[in-house]
Order: structure tokens, then C-alpha cells, then sequence
């Protein structure tokens, strides 16, 4: 993108602390938070790090399935790990509340994927404690696919592209900031 989509101020640029990051961690502010970092020599390291304050954090270098990994091992003695994507500037603490009470329904059975209004999968997806174990055996930047199409799932329908919009690409990061500076 040649910036860092994740600490990057989002629009109306309001204050320079309002990023997909510091969204991300205040949609989750309620529960335990571990923060994935680059490592500290990463050209992004130092912007992320002041963003996310005192929230603990883990730095990791290498493919998505490391980040993965890690969050997994660090969930050891929760009953469940929310995977929530930094770049996804809709999700909201409702969002959060709505899978974790789907997951509570379900007495943390099944993982509990969000999807938006027409039934696209997407994110967060919050994974029960027997799920962890999986994680051990990602490889590479596929992400979860192959623990989720083993276990059990139930799907929680977000308003509009909540759980699908994401900033990828500059097109992506471009049509949000002119839909933001039109509202």
C-alpha cells in the first residue's frame, strides 16, 4: 500500500489516533487483548506499538499462520480466542457481543463465524478452547480454513459489509476515505 494501513489516521481525520488499529482494539477493549506486532525492527513496529499503549502484545515475524500460532498459545486457559482483524474498520463492540453471545448460546461448541447481509463469510471469528490445538498446524498466510471446515459453526449475520469490508488494496483504502469524507 506504501503506508501503514494500520496506523494511518482514518477520515474525517479527526484526530490522528483514530486507526483501523486503535478501532480494532477499542472494539474489543472489554475483553483480554493480546496485540500482534511486527517485530521491533519493522519499519511499522514503533507507530503500532504508541497506538496500542499498554495492551499486551506479541511481536511476530513471518507468515500470517505465526500471528495465528502465537494468539492460539496465548489463549491457552480461555474458553475461547476472537480473531479480529485490525483492517476492518466497521466492526464494532456490538459485532464482538453479538458472536460472544452466539458462542455463550452454544456453550463454546462451535466457532461462531460473522458474515455480512448476504452471507459472505468474513470476520471476527471467535474459536472455542478445543479448536486451539489446530492452530499448531498452519502454515504459510491461508488463515484458519482448515480448523474451521473441521468444527462445528454457526454464522452471525452483520449489518451490511461489517464483516467483509476490510482495506486490502489502495483502491479499497481510497473509496473508503471519499465515502467518509461524503458523510
Amino acid at each position: 500500500m506504501g503506508f501503514d494501513k494500520l496506523a494511518a489516521p482514518l477520515p474525517p481525520a479527526t484526530t490522528p489516533h483514530d486507526t483501523c488499529l486503535t478501532r480494532a482494539c477499542a472494539a474489543s477493549a472489554h475483553l483480554d487483548q493480546c496485540v500482534i506486532l511486527p517485530a521491533p525492527d519493522h519499519p511499522y513496529y514503533t507507530a503500532r506499538k504508541a497506538l496500542i499503549g499498554t495492551a499486551p502484545s506479541r511481536c511476530i515475524s513471518g507468515p500470517f499462520s505465526n500471528s495465528l500460532k502465537a494468539l492460539a498459545s496465548a489463549a491457552h486457559g480461555y474458553d475461547g480466542l476472537l480473531i479480529q482483524l485490525a483492517d476492518m474498520p466497521h466492526i464494532t463492540r456490538e459485532h464482538i457481543a453479538m458472536l460472544m453471545d452466539v458462542f455463550e448460546t452454544h456453550q463454546g461448541e462451535a466457532i461462531v463465524r460473522a458474515c455480512d447481509s448476504e452471507g459472505r463469510t468474513g470476520h471476527p471469528v471467535l474459536f472455542p478452547s478445543q479448536c486451539f490445538g489446530a492452530f499448531e498446524a498452519l502454515n504459510g498466510d491461508i488463515g484458519a480454513h482448515a480448523i474451521i471446515a473441521r468444527y462445528p459453526l454457526k454464522q452471525v449475520v452483520l449489518s451490511g459489509d461489517a464483516a467483509t469490508f476490510d482495506l486490502d488494496t489502495p483502491a479499497a483504502w481510497q473509496a473508503f476515505c471519499s465515502s467518509a469524507a461524503q458523510t
